[in-house]
């Protein structure tokens, strides 16, 4: 019989919780539903806007004599740093595949085809060969910087 009253118990204060926070969420529903509420945080907002505006203007001004960096200034060093890894990246595949060529020139000059009548050619078709590789590196990433700026 305890459970029976326990279980009734529980219910009754489900049922009542429930009707509390009905009521709780009406009477915030109403409470911000007024209009006089928004036009009050509209015209706070756009205060607020216009003083973080002039104390923006006041920092950067106060930046120059003070000597100390603004939002700008580090967002601007972070693009910077990050256009120079990115030339500096192109830069390294650019040596990585003159250094594979020139690796390839050694080993056709260290063949022993080149002893023969046939390493000018030779020669001269992995000299070819490297040209080719070095315009076509030299082309890809310079089309992909115009296309970024």
């Amino acid at each position: 019989m305890s459970i029976n009253h326990t279980e009734a118990l529980l219910q009754a204060i489900k049922k009542l919780g429930t009707k509390v926070e009905r009521e709780l969420n009406d009477s915030i529903q109403n409470s911000i539903n007024k209009e006089e509420i928004f036009k009050n945080l509209i015209t706070r907002s756009e205060v607020t806007a216009a003083s973080m505006k002039k104390l923006q203007v006041a920092i950067e001004t106060l930046s120059i004599p003070l000597n100390f960096p603004t939002k700008t200034d580090v967002a601007n060093a972070a693009k910077l740093t990050v256009q120079a890894e990115e030339k500096m990246d192109v830069i390294d595949e650019k040596v990585m595949a003159l250094a594979q060529s020139v690796e390839e020139i050694k080993k056709a000059l260290g063949s022993p085809a080149a002893n023969s009548q046939a390493a000018p050619d030779n020669i001269l078709q992995v000299l070819s060969d490297l040209k080719q590789s070095l315009d076509q590196v030299l082309e890809s990433p310079s089309s992909s910087e115009s296309a970024g700026k």
